[in-house]
């Protein structure tokens, strides 16, 4: 996989400002890469969730469909109080501690994504129980047009910037797992791989999935896919940044499909062997939980990946500060999900083989000590008072 193609990728969605329903810069930024990619098919349900596919062999095989989400925690208008002051709610998980102080940049929706965004700093911040937190914003000066619904605020930091192997940004979750799905099209049709696949981009996960719960009930999904969640995950449950993307086994709330987590593990395994630049690393990953919950819950196939991340949720400890990401871990989650759907059988050869692998494994074990076993066995009446 070309590093420099990854970049040219991601750059430009990563860049875009997003949070919970306001994802549409990062929307217009997917349709201007598929409408310059004829083999992938884009289509949009009715929540704005967006369904990218790629065709590229009319024989019968399971999609691999990658899964990712296009928001970040952030701020929404809530109401006027001046010229310069407003009111903002809080959507997603952020440490409301860090707040207070703190410089924001603020967006409309139909200003394009081109804008120069205001500047405006947190003043008060009203964590009321029961209620949504909520800050006030002080702005430089007025900001025009009027702040209105399509009104929202991201945390005041580059958008892009990277030293030495690592990525810095204002989102990295998951702005970047989205990039790592679309690398990963654009990888199979840059070298016409005969298989089906496709990337599942959802709105409003930040608040609890309500794309991804969504595109579940509307009864649209393919239940014959199989999915993979791509998440940038927070490294405080184990994971190191630099040591390769996680094959995730579960979330705080649920494990996740177990043949399609082990498949994960031998084709990560084998390209290991093959490649010694190429590392990986299993975890189970429950500091937080990712939408492959909902989709294991709804009886899909579903198995999770995802990149150690820094700073998640821009929780620098005692300030907020810019997600990290190592770009290593990228590249390679990039080269894992080209290589499941580039090899002859895909996913499905795959899954039967690690089966296999296990059937032999514990056949093994049996055979080793099954005559021992046998000739020791235990005699009720050798014991008997």
């Amino acid at each position: 996989m070309s590093k420099t193609n990854f970049t040219a990728i991601a750059q430009p969605l990563v860049s875009c400002p997003t949070a919970p329903f306001h994802e549409h810069f990062a929307l217009a930024q997917i349709y201007e890469f598929a409408r310059s990619r004829p083999a992938i098919k884009l289509s949009q349900d009715e929540y704005g969730n967006l369904l990218l596919l790629y065709n590229g062999t009319k024989k019968k095989c399971t999609r691999l469909i990658a899964t990712a989400h296009l928001d970040h925690p952030g701020l929404l208008w809530k109401e006027n109080i001046n010229e310069n002051q407003f009111i903002f709610e809080l959507f997603g998980g952020v440490k409301t501690a860090l707040l207070q102080g703190e410089q924001v940049q603020v967006y409309q929706l139909d200003k394009g994504r081109q804008q120069k965004p205001s500047k405006a700093r947190i003043i008060k911040v009203d964590t009321t129980p029961g209620k949504r937190t909520s800050v006030v914003l002080e702005a430089r000066r007025p900001i025009k047009p009027t702040p209105t619904l399509g009104t929202f605020a991201t945390w005041n930091f580059p958008a892009w910037k990277v030293r030495g192997n690592r990525l810095h940004a204002r989102v990295c979750d998951d702005l970047v797992g989205a990039s790592v799905g679309l690398t990963y099209l654009d990888e199979l049709q840059r070298k016409s791989v005969k298989t089906r696949a496709g990337l599942l981009l959802t709105r409003g996960e930040e608040v609890g999935f309500v794309g991804m719960i969504a595109a579940i009930q509307s009864g649209k999904l393919d239940p014959n896919a199989l999915f993979i969640n791509i998440e940038c995950s927070s490294i405080k449950a184990g994971a190191i940044m630099g040591d390769g993307p996680v094959v995730r086994i579960g979330d705080r709330i649920h494990i996740f499909d177990p043949p399609t987590s082990a498949a994960l593990v031998e084709v990560a395994a084998e390209i290991a062997q093959k490649s010694p630049s190429f590392k990986f690393q299993r975890l189970l990953m429950d500091s937080g939980a990712c939408e492959a919950t909902p989709l294991v819950h709804a009886g899909l196939r579903t198995g999770a990946v995802a990149l150690p991340l820094g700073n998640y949720h821009n929780d620098g400890g005692d300030r907020l500060k810019a997600e990290v990401i190592d770009l290593n871990d990228a590249h390679n989650l990039v080269d894992l999900f080209v290589h499941l759907s580039s090899m002859p059988g895909g996913i499905d050869t795959a899954i039967q083989k690690a089966s296999s692998q296990l059937d032999l494994h514990l056949n093994q074990r049996l055979a080793t000590h099954i005559n021992l076993m046998k000739s020791l066995r235990f005699a009720a009446r050798d014991y008997s008072a």
